[in-house]
């Protein structure tokens, strides 16, 4: 039987810019709160948090700074979210069709992990570490683009836009291995093969479950790489240093602060760009391959 015919990693990395700005757009004010609940330290007798969940977080938010500043940071990562997503999806691809069984094109599930754990590292590296320590600083000031960019670049230097690159790289690694690894098997499961093309509504709610099962995965990574791209970082001598300090300080839960807020963006955030993936994709394909023939 002949290998079925391969992706082409420039329609992938296309197909993911498109989506990755839609997606960002449609989700924000969820991740502008998750990134504040995540920033509190809530340390035995230390002062308490100003609010505690998603809906005190909006109403508190919008009473004190008003609904516009829901969307600060938007800016910083609405430009990163486009070739973020792009690297993701073309690397995922590029790293599917090198690890493809040669003779039947199918990926097993655990080169379905490592695709998307590579296609992580590489977004992580070219642009979710500055994407992100920009959006969680500007969050922290709660100042916009064009007055906490400077800022930051007089106080830190361009080196700060790395804080966080290895619990980053963690989180990311671990998001697009679970994320993408979720899809294979949802699309094995529902048709009987991990490259099979599904119903857009199908295709849909595999991205909601992927996103839900990224979330429980590595919350973790992702409280860690917040406290070390935020103002505070300080505190913290390493990556694993933040790991114990919080363990030991804070208590297991405190690892998954944010979670809910993280997964109100995430599920119906990966619904979106997994959809809006396949559907570009293919009306990019249309509209290319023709063209090379």
């Amino acid at each position: 039987m002949a290998a079925p015919k391969k992706k082409t990693t420039s329609i992938s990395l296309a197909a993911g810019c498109v989506a990755g700005a839609v997606e960002c757009c449609c989700t924000w004010p969820m991740e502008y709160i998750k990134t504040q609940l995540q920033s509190f330290r809530t340390v035995k007798g230390g002062p308490a948090p100003p609010f505690t969940g998603i809906g005190s977080g909006l109403a508190y938010t919008v009473r004190t700074t008003g609904a516009l500043s829901l969307y600060n940071g938007l800016a910083p990562v609405l430009a990163f979210s486009a070739p973020k997503a792009g690297v993701r999806f073309g690397a995922n691809t590029h790293f599917r069709n090198a690890l493809a069984d040669p003779e039947t094109g199918k990926v097993s599930m655990g080169c379905s992990f490592l695709a998307g754990l590579g296609a992580g590292v590489c977004e992580a590296t070219l642009a979710v570490t500055p994407q992100e320590t920009l959006k969680t600083k500007l969050i922290n000031l709660n100042m916009g683009l064009a007055d906490g960019v400077p800022h930051l670049l007089r106080t830190e230097g361009p080196a700060g836009l790395y804080a966080g690159w290895a619990s980053t790289c963690l989180k990311q690694g671990g998001n697009q291995g679970s994320r993408f690894f979720y899809m294979a098997q949802w699309r094995l499961f529902v048709a009987g093969d991990a490259e099979a093309k599904l119903p857009r509504h199908v295709t849909f709610a595999g991205g909601l479950g992927a996103g839900l099962f990224s979330v429980v995965c590595t919350s973790p990574f992702d409280v860690v790489k917040t406290r070390m791209q935020s103002t505070g970082a300080g505190a913290y001598a390493s990556t694993a240093d933040c790991f114990r300090s919080i363990a030991a300080n804070e208590g297991p839960r405190a690892f998954f602060s944010g979670a809910l807020a993280r997964a109100a963006r995430v599920v119906p955030g990966q619904g979106i760009i997994f959809l809006a993936v396949d559907v570009i994709y293919d009306a990019i394909a249309n509209a290319v391959e023709p063209r090379a023939r």
